[in-house]
């Protein structure tokens, strides 16, 4: 009964990483008033999250981050809105370097649904985020946090700021 327990918590491991990252999307979304790509899109995702789920079992585990994330958005036709949150984010990331706690600031700084949860992102595997977002996630090291990633999107501008709790099968 243990085995079977621990291949199930396998199985579902994808799934419970993804689900902070969906419901970011989800959130954007609506934000953006794109509820016929949210029809689409929200099945979509929970068919692919069920094929990782199924398929994972019996290969190599795959290298996995604990995260966290800030995120401060602005609109891209505002020039004011988009200097507003450039300096937002440039003074999180000064409280960070001057030894802020990453989970505090993204609970109460962060203007992403997931800052709720002090921006927790749960475990992360390769190929789930944007490859710009993956790429900085999976080069930091445990208690390290990124650079402000900037995004331009038709929709939004979105400044982050990624950290690293924690790493596995690396």
């Amino acid at each position: 009964m243990k085995n079977a327990r621990g291949r199930l918590e396998i199985r579902l491991r994808p799934m419970i990483g993804l689900n902070n990252v969906i419901l970011g999307v989800v959130e954007g979304l609506v934000r953006m008033r794109m509820t016929k790509i949210l029809w689409l899109a929200v099945p979509l995702v929970f068919l692919l999250v069920i094929g990782v789920a199924i398929i994972g079992p019996g290969r190599k585990p795959q290298p996995e981050v604990k995260g966290r994330i800030i995120v401060v958005q602005a609109n891209p036709s505002d020039p004011e809105d988009i200097e507003r949150a450039r300096k937002k984010a440039n003074e999180i990331h000064e409280l960070l370097k001057t030894g802020a706690n990453f989970a505090e600031l993204a609970g109460s700084k962060s203007e992403a649904l997931s800052a709720s949860h002090r921006g927790d992102m749960g475990w992360i595997g390769k190929g789930v985020l944007p490859k710009n977002l993956e790429d900085v996630l999976f080069k930091l090291e445990p208690g390290q946090f990124s650079e402000i990633i900037m995004d331009i999107g038709g929709e939004s501008v979105v400044f982050r700021i990624l950290y690293v709790e924690e790493r596995r099968n690396f």
